[in-house]
């Protein structure tokens, strides 16, 4: 079933959506991505689909910056349900998202990336990390 919903209320790791004359909680962690469909935003979530009366920008300043990540116009992803992501898609399961050009760098910013080319030390004299290439074979 999808609703119109006109606002959203913002609290903890949660948020409401007006679905008619209630209210429902959505948590935060429940939400795998949202996904603009003209003038409204689809929500979903494992078990449901919501769909609102809401801009993109709405829902991404709603939505907790350390949890989640818009790569593009039209999508808002969860870092949490994230499985890979290259310099051009992110996979999530079986649903493979474009990353848009104005946010290619935005999601390399939001994760921790571990990887063979870059290796992280502290300068001795001011405990801060200095960025170092390693030559490393595995």
């Amino acid at each position: 079933m999808k609703a119109i919903i006109t606002y959203i209320y913002s609290m903890q790791d949660f948020l409401f959506i007006k679905v008619g004359k209630k209210f429902s909680k959505i948590y935060f962690s429940e939400i795998m991505y949202t996904e603009a469909v003209k003038k409204y935003v689809r929500i979903i979530t494992p078990k449901r689909v919501h769909l609102i009366l809401a801009s993109m920008c709405l829902v991404e300043k709603t939505l907790p910056p350390n949890q989640f990540c818009r790569i593009h116009r039209s999508y808002i992803v969860s870092l949490q349900y994230l499985t890979d992501f290259d310099s051009d898609l992110v996979y999530m399961k079986d649903k493979i998202f474009p990353i848009g050009k104005q946010y290619k760098d935005v999601l390399h910013d939001r994760v921790i990336i571990l990887s063979s080319d870059t290796r992280t030390e502290f300068d001795e004299n001011d405990n801060h990390p200095v960025e170092m290439l390693a030559n490393i074979s595995i």
